[in-house]
């Protein structure tokens, strides 16, 4: 059985609005879900470390990432290999790339075309558009852009439909 695994931004905690919601979409699928808490650290980096040391061993995961859960997202994609994990699809909403004066460049990942998709809101004032659109030229992937913001709150049933699409596609 996979697992999914929801990453919070910086700002927000695993049980806020966005996250609750997608888990009970991916719950209702008959998968599991975790949603790691990382308000421990504002760090992307040790948030990746603490990621990486609770996926499981030999079942590839999809991971779910919000803002700097986005980031931390593809960054634990590019690392897990090399640690013995797999992850097979990547499901990012306003990820946290290419943030000036903020050390966040998109990491190098392996992923591309399906296994990988964006939701972005057109009227985010955190992170551009344009950031997740070259990403995901980058990777072959699809963005769908809403008329929302950061936070994404409006448009939560369009982003749990794509999920259970994306989800679906992935575990067939």
């Amino acid at each position: 059985m996979t697992t999914v695994f929801f990453l919070h931004g910086m700002e927000s905690g695993p049980d806020g609005f966005k996250i609750q919601a997608m888990r009970r979409t991916v719950e209702a699928l008959g998968l599991r879900s975790e949603a790691p808490d990382f308000r421990f650290s504002r760090d992307p980096e040790a948030r990746a470390a603490h990621l990486l040391s609770l996926l499981p061993v030999g079942e590839a995961v999809l991971l779910v990432g919000s803002s700097l859960g986005g980031f931390v997202a593809a960054r634990v994609a590019g690392q897990a290999e090399a640690a013995g994990r797999e992850v097979a699809g990547l499901f990012l909403l306003c990820p946290a790339f290419d943030l000036p004066g903020y050390p966040l460049d998109r990491p190098g990942q392996p992923l591309r075309g399906a296994a990988v998709e964006f939701v972005h809101g057109r009227h985010d004032d955190v992170v551009p558009l344009d950031n997740s659109l070259r990403a995901a030229a980058a990777w072959q992937a699809v963005v769908t852009v809403v008329d929302d913001d950061h936070p994404l709150h409006a448009s939560i049933d369009l982003i749990c439909e794509r999920l259970q699409g994306f989800v679906r596609r992935l575990t067939a």
